[in-house]
């Protein structure tokens, strides 16, 4: 595997298990060193870790709250004091929430949007400075095709989804000249686990069939699908993407059914 992220030194939020340890693994893998950081899987945040050190790379685990300034400020300085700067952020972390608008109280509202966009903002708003001081710096935003077409009770997820794109957009143009490319990914229907801690397997059961009707490729991604994507965006194999929204989806939102 080509050693693209040598000598660099990546945050991958989300970590634990999923798209987010498909893609720490991978840069790991790559040649980085790695701040694995998760919130309520500290195990398998302290696995991807372990995991990434048994195969001789470099990692550190660090168990924060995204959705608070106090948990990214937590992240960055581990991360600082770890490995002395940030190359490459992959905000990955994120929750699936689907409610009626009548069952989306403000509190549920707070928590979608907090988790998946704000965490976003105050990660990117950490790591902008150390990047810019060296003139180079990749961020990736993981998103979803819910930012662009959602399903019944989508409200405060696919408008968290959909704000990801427009923050993406926006840190973009203001700092690619700079050096700092900022791009976002929108993974289709990945087989992974990101669903509610509690009846997690009720959960998984009722949401995927629904979430694709019909898959184009005959099948669900995987996460190390989207690790590759996400790896690509932020090497210098993309040196000429920025601002761009990468839809990685199997061709599911090009498919017109049921007109």
């Amino acid at each position: 595997m080509d050693r693209r992220f040598e000598e660099r030194v990546a945050i991958v939020t989300g970590s634990s298990s999923g798209i987010g340890k498909a893609t720490a693994l991978r840069l790991a893998r790559e040649g980085a060193a790695v701040c694995v950081s998760a919130d309520r899987n500290a195990q398998g945040g302290h696995a991807t870790a372990d995991e990434i050190q048994a195969q001789g790379g470099r990692a550190v685990f660090v168990q924060a709250n995204v959705a608070e300034a106090e948990g990214c400020r937590r992240i960055f300085d581990e991360t600082i004091r770890s490995f002395g700067r940030v190359d490459v952020l992959v905000n990955n972390a994120g929750i699936t929430r689907f409610h009626s608008l009548e069952d989306t109280d403000e509190s549920l509202w707070d928590q979608v949007i907090d988790v998946n966009l704000k965490s976003m903002y105050l990660l990117t708003r950490l790591v902008i400075s150390d990047m810019l001081s060296r003139g180079r710096g990749s961020v990736v935003n993981v998103s979803s095709v819910h930012a662009v077409m959602t399903q019944p009770g989508g409200f405060a997820y696919a408008a968290a989804k959909a704000g990801i794109c427009g923050l993406t957009r926006a840190a973009g143009v203001a700092y690619g000249a700079r050096g700092v490319r900022v791009n976002c990914i929108l993974p289709g229907t990945i087989d992974i686990s990101l669903y509610p801690p509690n009846n997690r397997e009720t959960d998984r059961a009722a949401w995927q069939p629904s979430a694709n009707p019909a898959q184009v490729l005959a099948r669900h991604g995987n996460p190390d699908e989207i690790a590759a994507a996400i790896a690509f965006l932020a090497s210098d194999d993309a040196s000429f993407v920025n601002a761009a929204v990468l839809v990685a989806d199997g061709g599911l939102l090009s498919l017109l059914k049921d007109f």
